[in-house]
């Protein structure tokens, strides 16, 4: 597998040369020899696709899926999508992407009346969002691709007062296609508009191109715009990032402290300082919207900290960083202790460095890092970051925002263990409360967002839509929980979720997703406690569940099992367990909510 980093194509020889690689490694796709988990993808547009689909492949492949494409003919997206015999259906796509040609939409435009050119945004939104809502009802996800913006304008400045120009008739169809993938709440959107306008509308489209081979685009940016369908994609699938691990010294201010001391370093006070201080903004910001921000530096602790506590400019605080970490020791080995001690995956890390040795060392040594190629200049630090393509979300939450708080207190908590002989008198020194409630409306975001997230113990990985969750809460014959958690420590907000279904009389789990910051804490135990009562007060006979194996959680493949559950009768991976024969475990969770396990 190739390394995570991506280098953006800035001149068109090296654009070129990205896209011929990309299309030899697509085209070299045979077989899945690394077995990596699968992504089936249906790749349906009104565009020609078949360079394009060699590009995604190797796109897809370089994040960590094996790709297996269903390339529809052109023209036929409509078709495939509402004949309910087409192949689209027989060919078990997990997700479909959706492309639509601004092109295409020009031409309905040119073809329009005054009056009509003024509906077309609205008409044409609801015939993309008719072919979201029949994927999604059979089971298929929709990640739904804008319009990349048109170099024409017809009225000049004014054209962005009227909708009589392409110009804003295509940004109102974007406006409105957002809203609705917005309301719709199960699909996703890839942002053409942005990167057509970041790369250039004019160096974007390439008009020979399309008259004679209907490419969406020119062919040297076609990695770029399958390295962000790859990426909404693999996020769809659970590859999302969680945590930036940042360098110091001529990374986050100018100059090296242990040599130029406090007062010779750059930041604030001139253009060189000032770009150092935007670029700490923008880390404070990514923090914002629930990045965990930790620090790895080849540094005296004592002397790195010092810049934190006591620099007047510095932007970033003590209290911002969840791990810090400087010491001489090698940054693989380092990177590897901030992810054990967040317990989270190595895939799940950002490495943002300024030296080009230590990047390659970390690439080489932990090839699931994502490490983003940076620049020599730190002003464009920020665009290096944006432009890779590693910060995809699949939503947003208030509790993202406390996200590195969160595992900041978890950092404590590891740490305070290290001072007690036994686990059971640490467990209870935590003073742990937990409240448990059935999905709600308020709190169904961050329910979806920690069944899209939840990689390691996520016993069925059957990513529960937005839509899917709602019609649960809806569901009479249904069980629901979400959980939250809290010690002396803090809060760990929203960490479990659980769905589940009579059938036969047996409550059967659809979903169990459940944060790894909370194992080995007794919350397993507590919640299992939790489904045998509510199905002792509805006369059931007790709980199956199916551990499905994927790559990610082979954490859970025994948990059934060490749960007290057998193997079902003529089944090699559902598991049950009799009311009759469930033994309460022991745990130190004072559990509230659901009174008398209704």
């Amino acid at each position: 597998m190739n390394d995570y980093a991506w280098h953006h194509p800035t001149t068109f020889s090296n654009a070129a040369s990205l896209y011929a690689q990309r299309q030899k490694s697509g085209r070299s796709m045979a077989e899945n020899s690394t077995k990596l988990p699968q992504l089936r993808v249906a790749l349906l547009a009104d565009y020609a696709i078949q360079q394009l689909a060699l590009v995604l492949k190797a796109e897809i492949y370089d994040l960590g899926y094996f790709p297996v494409l269903y390339e529809a003919e052109y023209g036929t997206m409509a078709i495939e999508v509402f004949d309910t015999k087409s192949k689209l259906y027989t060919s078990e796509i997990q997700v479909a992407i959706l492309g639509f040609a601004m092109q295409k939409y020009r031409d309905k435009f040119y073809n329009c009346t005054e009056t009509q050119k003024s509906e077309l945004p609205t008409i044409a939104v609801a015939e993309v969002m008719a072919m979201v809502e029949v994927l999604t009802a059979r089971g298929i996800k929709a990640v739904v691709c804008n319009l990349a913006v048109p170099i024409e304008r017809q009225f000049g400045n004014f054209s962005a007062l009227t909708e009589q120009s392409l110009w804003t008739n295509v940004l109102a169809f974007n406006s409105l296609l957002t809203q609705a993938i917005q309301a719709h709440g199960a699909s996703q959107l890839v942002d053409l508009m942005y990167l057509s306008s970041q790369i250039g509308a004019e160096s974007f489209s390439d008009e020979r191109l399309w008259q004679h081979a209907k490419f969406i685009c020119s062919n040297r940016h076609l990695p770029t715009v399958a390295k962000q369908m790859a990426r909404v994609l693999c996020a769809q699938a659970g590859r999302l990032s969680k945590c930036i691990v940042l360098d110091l010294d001529n990374t986050l201010w100018g100059g090296v402290i242990g040599d130029d001391g406090i007062e010779g370093i750059e930041l604030g006070g001139g253009a060189t300082g000032e770009a150092y201080v935007y670029f700490q903004q923008y880390i404070l910001s990514l923090k914002a919207r629930g990045f965990i921000l930790t620090v790895c530096s080849k540094n005296n602790h004592d002397t790195a900290m010092l810049v934190f506590k006591k620099h007047p400019d510095m932007v970033l605080k003590e209290t911002d960083i969840a791990v810090f970490v400087a010491n001489w020791g090698d940054k693989a080995t380092n990177i590897e202790y901030i992810a054990r001690t967040l317990n989270i995956g190595l895939d799940a890390l950002i490495f943002i460095d300024d030296s080009s040795f230590e990047r390659n060392q970390v690439r080489a040594a932990l090839p699931t890092v994502f490490v983003p190629e940076m620049p020599d200049d730190v002003s464009q630090y920020i665009a290096a970051i944006e432009i890779s393509g590693a910060l995809e979300a699949t939503g947003y939450s208030s509790e993202d925002g406390q996200r590195n708080t969160m595992y900041r207190m978890e950092a404590q908590r590891s740490t305070e263990l290290l001072q007690f002989n036994d686990i059971d008198t640490y467990l209870q020194s935590l003073n742990m409360q937990m409240q448990c409630a059935p999905f709600n409306v308020a709190d169904l975001a961050r329910v979806v967002q920690l069944m899209q997230r939840s990689n390691q113990f996520n016993l069925r990985t059957q990513r529960l839509s937005m839509a899917q969750c709602q019609i649960l809460i809806n569901d009479a014959t249904g069980y629901t929980i979400q959980a939250r958690l809290s010690d002396k420590f803090g809060d760990y907000g929203l960490i479990c979720a659980i769905a589940s279904s009579t059938q036969d009389n047996w409550l059967n789990i659809l979903e169990w997703v459940m944060s790894c910051r909370v194992l080995k804490r007794g919350v397993e135990d507590a919640l299992i406690a939790q489904l045998f009562l509510h199905c002792k007060s509805h006369q059931l006979n007790g709980i199956r569940g199916e551990y499905i194996p994927t790559s990610k959680n082979k954490l859970v493949e025994g948990f059934y099992k060490d749960m007290g559950f057998s193997l079902l009768s003529g089944s090699t991976n559902v598991w049950e367990l009799s009311c009759r024969d469930y033994l309460a475990r022991k745990n130190y969770i004072n559990t509230n909510g659901f009174p008398n396990g209704s």
